[in-house]
């Protein structure tokens, strides 16, 4: 009987809901229908103040690019000119006026639109009083101004005035344009749904402009004021009011549905009546099932063939802290209390194996979910539920709560983990080794990764921790992997009551690194102070010497001046002497530059520069060298190379100095001419290399490595910083400077440097 009268309340609310929704429905599209309104209105009101804004600004620029030495006359021509093509295609302008300031037509013009018209000519007075305040403000305010509205017997449509103030030599005129308030109306409307809206144009309130003469009855009304006319103008946007049938088919559909929906009902209650005569049966026989059911000691679950929820016993409630067993009845899997992510998904793949007859049983151990979120450790039974003729009705599930058998055993579990994870996370390397037979017992991931699982590291170890008895820990240096350590070792009681070995090695190499650079970070001190008093004596040697070849530089010229006076013809050899003396003192006063450079350590001046024009400047000057000590010099440079990117003194330099290292160390041998070759070639695209080779002596291996540094030198007048210089330099130009054995005797410097600009190439 319940379900009867819940199926006549049921019809009540229907009944109910329709008046309510149709109720609702009509103030929703009311609402609509206003907004819909405020839209459209002010939408057409920025239309109109564009296109008016529009028309001031174009009309307002007319005095612009006005030819100041034509007379009055022929710049009106210009200006009638400009306002023709201002006004094209501007409907809403037809006619513009230009008048002095006695108020004398000067020019009219007008719109070349189909409601364009002259209605004042030139010469004539312009008498239109309803423009007279207009013209006055314009004059005054000297802004753009707007006359009343007013109508003209034959033109129909009502009109304003928009009045400009402009200058031509000095001389004030108004540009008075007259504007059909119908138009400007039409054209701001033209975007919209205009056929849902009546559109006036007010002045005072009062309509003016009407767009049409419709005699359909409107419902609501919106006003906006429309700029930049003054505030007496307003726009006012109404909408028609619509009839009961067509103003919503929303409002039918759902009534139409309704009425469906109530003769559903009415056969539902004929259904549940019927039924519920068949319920009545049943109860008696499920009351006594329920209470079989309720004094288990495991919670039941029943489902029918689709998996739905049909009954739960009270322990299940209990055991899933459920107020009541009939909370779960309906649901579809995934259950309320299954968990999420894979373990949901395991049990969603074990229920669909069963239902499809994969498997006949299935047992399953899962942490189930309570209503406050709390999950326990279960133990889960599927078997099938069967009729006696062997008709399958759905499946019984038994679900047993086994949190205190899981919480034992993860108390066992989490405490060796805890065991293990702190000895795992150490970085030091453990190990554990039976003392009798040196077996290894346990090791952490630290040892295994350095001496793997066996005990030759640990007995290693001890072999030289042995050696000093009397010490708690001893530093041991494993040449196989190239590191110290700190071994630390006791004898303890092993888990069978046997004495066993712990060792502890800690990684001690970055210590004893960091010893040995503070050895060599004083050394280091030591000659970096060298260094600084170094570079301080050479920047102010540097600065000392730029007067003296300046001077020298004077000198040259003076002398150059002075040979020219006298008559001497300019491919006399004297004058070649003194241009190099000139540029000599300039390329020493590009060194002396390069020196002050080093010392701020700026950067060097990169260029693309010709291998034969840097090649010409070190010939010249390696001559002088190779004269000295009777030297040859020898130079080879490969068809394919054409420029190097580089600072073109500071290469030269390097150049001269690796040379001048070559014939130095020629020199000295006796019964043999120094030689030395300058081989210049491309290894690949982007390289240059310079090769200078010597037939000296060379040099020894335990010099090579020290060769580059500041103050080491093998000669006995030498100060130890030219190939130091060098390397700087080269440095500087991203290259690389390097020492090899000649083929034979003596030594080749390699030079390589970038072929060209490494960052555009």
């Amino acid at each position: 009987m319940l379900g009867v009268a819940m199926t006549w309340i049921m019809l009540i609310c229907v009944i109910v809901a329709l008046l309510f929704v149709g109720n609702l429905i009509r103030v929703q599209d009311e609402k609509n229908q206003l907004v819909q309104l405020h839209q459209t209105t002010e939408l057409w009101a920025e239309s109109f103040n564009i296109r008016l804004s529009a028309d001031i600004e174009r009309l307002s620029q007319l005095s612009s690019n006005v030819d100041r030495n034509l007379p009055l006359k022929d710049n009106l021509l210009g200006l009638s000119r400009k306002v023709r093509s201002v006004i094209q295609g501007r409907h809403e302008i037809l006619e513009v006026n230009i008048v002095d300031a006695d108020k004398l037509v000067r020019a009219s013009i007008a719109s070349p639109g189909p409601f364009g018209d002259i209605t004042l000519n030139p010469g004539s007075l312009y008498d239109r009083e309803e423009t007279y305040e207009a013209i006055e403000r314009s004059i005054r305010t000297g802004a753009a101004s707007f006359s009343r509205p007013y109508s003209q017997p034959l033109a129909g449509s009502p009109f304003v005035d928009l009045v400009i103030n402009i200058r031509i030599h000095s001389q004030p005129l108004l540009v008075i344009s007259r504007l059909s308030l119908w138009e400007l109306v039409r054209t701001s409307t033209s975007k919209g749904p205009a056929s849902d809206f009546r559109v006036s144009l007010l002045y005072n309130g009062q309509p003016i402009v009407i767009d049409t003469t419709d005699s359909h009855r409107e419902s609501i009304k919106y006003n906006v004021h429309l700029a930049p006319l003054p505030a007496n103008f307003a726009l006012q946007v109404s909408s028609y009011a619509q009839g009961l049938i067509t103003q919503n088919t929303l409002f039918w559909v759902i009534s139409a549905l309704g009425v469906f929906l109530i003769v559903a009902l009415l056969g539902l209650i004929r259904f549940n009546w019927r039924q519920n005569n068949t319920e009545t049966a049943l109860r008696a026989e499920t009351a006594l099932r329920k209470t079989i059911a309720d004094s288990q000691l495991s919670g039941l679950q029943v489902t029918d063939r689709s998996g739905r929820i049909i009954y739960a016993n009270k322990t299940f409630a209990d055991i899933m802290a459920l107020k009541n067993p009939d909370d779960l009845i309906g649901q579809m899997p995934p259950y309320s209390y299954w968990p999420q992510g894979e373990a949901g998904f395991r049990l969603s793949e074990l229920l669909e194996a069963i239902m499809h007859g994969q498997i006949h049983t299935a047992s399953y151990e899962f942490q189930p979910v309570k209503p406050d979120g709390s999950t326990f450790y279960a133990f889960l039974r599927i078997s099938p539920m069967n009729t006696v003729d062997g008709k399958q009705l759905g499946w019984l599930w038994t679900l047993t709560d086994i949190s205190e058998i899981r919480r034992a055993q993860e108390r066992v579990t989490a405490a060796h983990e805890r065991f293990t994870l702190v000895l795992e996370s150490m970085q030091d390397a453990i190990s554990v080794v039976d003392t009798q037979s040196d077996l290894l017992l346990f090791s952490n991931t630290a040892y295994d990764r350095l001496f793997g699982e066996n005990s030759k590291g640990h007995l290693y170890a001890h072999t030289q921790f042995a050696q000093n008895p009397t010490a708690n820990t001893a530093d041991v240096y494993f040449e196989d992997l190239e590191l110290w350590f700190e071994v630390h070792e006791r004898i303890i009681t092993w888990t069978d009551r046997t004495d066993v070995r712990l060792q502890i090695l800690s990684d001690i190499t970055e210590r004893r690194k960091n010893e040995m650079l503070l050895v060599e970070q004083q050394a280091r001190s030591e000659l970096n102070s060298r260094l600084v008093t170094m570079g301080e004596m050479a920047s102010s040697l540097a600065h000392e010497l730029n007067q003296p070849l300046a001077a020298i530089s004077n000198y040259a010229f003076v002398v150059a001046s002075l040979m020219k006076k006298a008559g001497v013809p300019e491919d006399h050899e004297m004058f070649y002497s003194i241009n190099r003396i000139e540029s000599q003192a300039e390329r020493a006063a590009g060194i002396i530059r390069r020196i002050r450079s080093f010392t701020r350590r700026s950067e060097p001046k990169m260029e693309l520069i010709g291998i034969d024009h840097l090649l010409n400047e070190v010939k010249e000057l390696a001559t002088i060298q190779a004269r000295r000590y009777n030297a040859k010099v020898s130079y080879f440079i490969a068809p394919d190379v054409q420029t190097v990117w580089c600072d073109e003194i500071m290469i030269e330099q390097v150049l001269l100095n690796l040379i001048k290292n070559g014939i130095e160390a020629s020199a000295n041998i006796e019964g043999r001419k120094p030689e030395v070759s300058l081989t210049i070639y491309q290894n690949t695209l982007h390289h240059v290399v310079f090769e200078v080779a010597d037939n000296g002596t060379g040099i020894p291996d335990e010099n090579k490595e020290h060769l580059f540094d500041p103050f080491f030198t093998t000669k006995s007048a030498g100060m130890g910083m030219g190939l130091n210089i060098c390397r700087t330099i080269v440095e500087l130009h991203h290259g690389r400077l390097t020492i090899s054995d000649n083929i034979g005797q003596g030594t080749i410097f390699t030079l390589t440097l970038p072929a060209q600009d490494e960052k555009s190439g």
